[in-house]
């Protein structure tokens, strides 16, 4: 009895020692594997950002007048010198801060406006005029331009017109009022994005508190709605001057003809003037004081984003949100916001759309009617360097957006999972928001140039610095579906005895896949337009179907074949960024 009675005693210490074992060791191997990811992440994250800014800095400091920086064995700081002694930077500086400080002005007015409208009153046809004022969305910024050029030009524009034959004033789109004007129009969907929440989700008991008090909707407005609206206002702003910092294609194209530029534009035309050699050292020193301009309006962002505890303004109890009801300015509000769709988007497209329908430039009237063709689609379509381009321009997408999507879901599932390590790698790809694209491209441009890796002249250049341009925001909109997953759920597969590699392939991945298919779609959709990184870094063999647009433009001004390649373009980035939308509304049904 005694020895049948023996054996049973320490059975459940030896299983306790077992399971405390596997449960000591399972923490471990799981803190190996983030190590080694974070490593991983961090080369990367190095290779893509850090590598293309040393480069930056490094030609930066060459004096290599019209050679390669890598050709001059000195360093100097001749660029910088050259560059603050110069008269050219005084101007450059005041068209930039005109420039940027006029264009988030006019977005945040018309931003401000349209997103009370649309989220605090009972303004009639919200359903559609709220999606039109968002269209610009889906245009290209290079098309954009086109399109207020062919709208807008003295000549023949319906917009000049216009305005000449009501006001008597002659408009003139290449000027710094111009670029401000279109440039505003083509930020306003996203300052919009931005500010409706705030919007939305303010509490109507603090206007209903100032109306008792006897404040006029005027006094509540400026005194109540403003004041609790401020955070999203100024963090909007902050990012909207980044955004306009390095805006390219607008002020390039509007701005160019009569010499004016601002820091992004001179970069490239630095590095490829229309006459003589480039000077690539000075090109350099003027990307990296644009870096800094940007890294400044970025830590400012950051900290107003910081901040925004402060304006609470949704606390649950009591809180109801209600329309402010407009009585007798319903229909002039509405009748407005229609004049500024029609104005700033429906007359340009449609006026692009009239031009690569016609011989050569000419007026929209009903007597030009009997001359629209099809022959600018015709000549485009057989055009054999077309064909190429549409190629290139699908294959650089279709790679950017899996390569970001890939490598984003990577990064947030370390900023989430990877502890405090994963977390600031995971803020130090948001360095990459500071570095403008046209800086971007000649960074990597040096790079290759530099390195031996048979890169330079193919797709593969440009995907991998639109990769890097790219996986901040990629990274951050997969991290967003990340955090709404409760850590349970994983827990739960863990106690179930799944391993790692088990839970995020059965567990996480089927749950952010929506969200990654939706970064996918936004990634695909922006690079099908990005044009100063494909300019900067195209050669014969990787053309883009908007480095085609841009030579049109520039090099034969010829408008209607120019206009039916930009429609192409605006058709392919109009269903990518409704597709894009379509999925964003099925996972919210």
């Amino acid at each position: 009895m005694q020895s049948g009675t023996q054996p049973s005693g320490p059975r459940p210490e030896r299983r306790d020692r077992v399971r405390g074992g596997a449960a000591g060791a399972g923490p471990e191997r799981r803190d190996r594997v983030l190590a080694g990811v974070n490593i991983a992440i961090g080369a990367v994250l190095a290779y893509l950002v850090l590598f293309p800014l040393g480069m930056l800095l490094y030609s930066s400091l060459k004096d290599s007048d019209y050679k390669l920086p890598f050709q001059v064995p000195s360093f100097s700081i001749a660029n910088f010198t050259h560059i603050f002694t110069s008269d050219r930077l005084l101007d450059i500086t005041v068209n930039s801060l005109v420039f940027v400080v006029g264009t988030v002005v006019l977005a945040l007015v018309v931003s401000v406006g349209l997103a009370y409208l649309f989220e605090r009153t009972d303004i009639p046809g919200r359903r559609v005029l709220a999606p039109s004022t968002l269209a610009p969305m889906a245009v290209p910024a290079t098309v954009m331009a086109v399109a207020w050029v062919l709208a807008a030009n003295p000549a023949n524009g319906p917009l000049a017109l216009a305005v000449e034959r009501a006001l008597g004033y002659t408009v003139d789109i290449y000027s710094l009022p111009g670029m401000i004007l279109v440039a505003g129009i083509f930020a306003v969907p996203g300052m919009y994005i931005m500010l409706a929440p705030a919007f939305a989700r303010l509490n109507l008991e603090f206007e209903e508190a100032a109306a008792t008090s006897g404040a006029g909707w005027f006094t509540r407005t400026r005194k109540v709605v403003l004041p609790l609206t401020v955070p999203a206002i100024s963090a909007a702003s902050m990012l909207l001057v980044v955004i306009a910092l390095e805006e390219f294609a607008i002020p390039a194209m509007l701005g160019t003809p009569d010499q004016i530029y601002v820091f992004s534009s001179y970069v490239q035309a630095a590095l490829q003037p229309p006459s003589g050699l480039p000077n690539y050292g000075r090109a350099s020193a003027y990307g990296v004081l644009l870096v800094l301009l940007s890294l400044v309006m970025i830590a400012v962002y950051r900290r107003q984003t910081r901040e925004a505890h402060r304006f609470r303004v949704v606390s649950g109890k009591g809180y109801r949100a209600a329309p402010v009801r407009l009585g007798r300015w319903r229909v002039p509000a509405a009748a407005l916001v229609t004049l500024y769709v029609l104005v700033a988007i429906v007359v340009p497209i449609l006026t692009l759309v009239w031009t690569s329908l016609t011989p050569f430039l000419q007026p929209i009237t009903l007597d030009n009617l009997d001359g629209l063709s099809l022959d600018s689609y015709t000549t485009i379509f057989t055009d054999p360097s077309l064909s190429r381009a549409v190629v290139n321009t699908l294959v650089i997408s279709v790679l950017t957006a899996t390569l970001t999507a890939v490598f984003g879901s990577w990064l947030a599932l370390a900023a989430s999972r990877g502890g405090r390590a994963g977390r600031l790698l995971f803020d130090l790809s948001f360095l990459v928001f500071a570095i403008p694209s046209v800086v971007l491209g000649m960074a990597v441009l040096f790079l290759y140039l530099y390195l031996p890796i048979p890169v330079y002249g193919t797709v593969w250049i440009i995907v991998i610095a639109l990769t890097t341009r790219y996986i901040p925001r990629g990274s951050r909109m997969i991290e967003t579906a990340l955090l709404q997953l409760d850590p349970g759920l994983e827990e739960v597969a863990r106690v179930s005895g799944a391993s790692q590699t088990s839970v995020l392939r059965r567990v996480v991945f089927p749950l952010i896949g929506p969200a990654v298919s939706r970064t996918w779609l936004w990634v695909f959709a922006n690079a099908l337009g990005e044009l100063p990184v494909a300019l900067l870094l195209s050669s014969s063999d990787n053309r883009t179907v908007v480095v085609m647009l841009w030579d049109m433009i520039g090099e034969s001004a010829n408008y209607p074949e120019a206009s039916a390649l930009a429609v192409l373009l605006l058709a392919l980035s109009s269903v990518s960024v409704w597709w894009v939308n379509r999925r964003g509304f099925q996972q919210h049904m």
